[in-house]
């Protein structure tokens, strides 16, 4: 005969002891109605919370999906959200890479460049792999995906270095792991064809000190240089037709705009300081990248990072008048890059045109006028010669002399 019964949960009991024991568990009982109340109440607010604005550039975040899951040890509601920024320069999206490719696969999305520096296999914030083999599948089903949607042609660019393995204790030993020298012909499995190899060289304080028992002993099988590169290695998907149409397929003010100035990189040897002020375990320098995306794309192309990090990639991109999208799975990363873009944005206010006031270069020489007219970017500068395609052709500086030339040297 039923004496008791729970309010919460509806179960009966016949003995006072066990209601007792029953109400007084640590774990609150489980109302299934209620329950399913919950789950309808939190999906509805996450559908209904399509889209928010984050600042007075309009970017915005969207909510892509909601995956709503029951514990019934702990009767708990737990939600997991995709989190995307966009704005019409840029996507960043808090997913899976692999996720993301395969939705731009199936949306048959072109990208024209990709400049990443994948996961390290030992490093702890990511993904831990059960082995090497494991990890090196990974990376092959990413940039398997990522030659599907890449322009013929187009580049891909990756950074890596080889892994080093610190030794458990002073009874074992130190490894390396040849990372990038497996990496380019799982590259080549995949259909990329090898182009480049950039030797990335750090000052050598920048090194983790690997000598200091050599150092102490000196004996000749002990020695162990301290590391100071890493690999850039530079891939194209192979293409019917030769670099130059690619070329040929912009237009004039694009082009003159694209043009790499003086002062580039002569040699495959890049000596640049990494980053050291970022959260992000293993940050790229932007000097870097904006030599890459320099190198390699023009103005309006859409450039791909798969593992964005804090975003290194997308703000390069975007100080250089470049489309870019971005996939990271860690949210405090993305956070980090929404501080750093709201400053790169008020340091790149961009101009809609330009013309010159004589009146502000009257007292000035000749140096000082084109030092001037230099800071100007080339789009700029290329309307002040009215667009002429005859000039698409002229580098910065030419462009610079030219004005000069038109305005100033008859100037009374």
């Amino acid at each position: 005969m039923v004496k008791y019964s729970c309010e919460q949960c509806g179960k009966e009991f016949t003995q006072k002891g066990h209601y007792t024991k029953h109400i007084n568990k640590k774990n609150p009982c489980v109302n299934e109605v209620k329950i399913k109340e919950i789950i309808e109440k939190v999906v509805t607010e996450k559908m209904n919370k399509i889209t928010y604005n984050l600042n007075d550039n309009e970017t915005k975040a969207k909510i892509d999906n909601t995956i709503v899951k029951f514990d019934d040890n702990k009767g708990k509601i737990e939600s997991s959200t995709t989190y995307k920024i966009t704005t019409p320069d840029y996507t960043i999206v808090n997913s899976c890479c692999i996720k993301g490719l395969t939705d731009m696969k199936n949306e048959n999305k072109k990208v024209h460049l990709t400049i990443t520096s994948p996961p390290y296999y030992n490093i702890k914030d990511y993904v831990t792999y059960t082995d090497y083999k494991e990890y090196l599948n990974t990376l092959k089903n990413v940039f398997s995906l990522i030659y599907e949607i890449t322009e013929d042609g187009r580049m891909c660019c990756v950074n890596l270095s080889n892994i080093l393995i610190q030794r458990e204790n002073r009874n074992s030993e130190s490894s390396r792991i040849p990372l990038a020298f497996h990496f380019v012909p799982l590259m080549e499995e995949i259909g990329w064809k090898f182009i480049e190899d950039i030797i990335w060289v750090k000052p050598e304080g920048a090194a983790k000190n690997r000598n200091g028992g050599f150092f102490q002993h000196r004996q000749p099988v002990a020695y162990k240089p301290n590391i100071i590169n890493e690999y850039i290695f530079i891939f194209q998907k192979p293409s019917p037709f030769l670099i130059d149409k690619i070329v040929r397929g912009y237009d004039a003010i694009t082009s003159v705009n694209s043009k790499v100035d003086d002062g580039y990189e002569r040699t495959n040897v890049w000596k640049i300081n990494p980053e050291t002020k970022s959260k992000h375990p293993a940050p790229y320098p932007e000097l870097l990248v904006d030599n890459l995306i320099k190198y390699y794309s023009f103005c309006g192309d859409m450039v791909l990072d798969p593992f964005v990090g804090s975003g290194t990639t997308i703000i390069s991109a975007f100080k250089l008048n470049r489309k870019s999208i971005g996939f990271e799975i860690h949210k405090d990363y993305i956070n980090i890059f929404e501080n750093r873009i709201k400053t790169v944005t008020k340091q790149c206010t961009k101009q809609t045109s330009i013309s010159i006031n004589k009146d502000e270069y009257i007292n000035l020489n000749e140096e000082q006028i084109k030092k001037k007219i230099n800071k100007f970017n080339k789009k700029h500068l290329y309307q002040l010669v009215n667009n002429d395609s005859k000039y698409k052709c002229y580098s910065k500086d030419k462009l610079v002399d030219l004005i000069y030339g038109l305005n100033f040297m008859n100037a009374a």
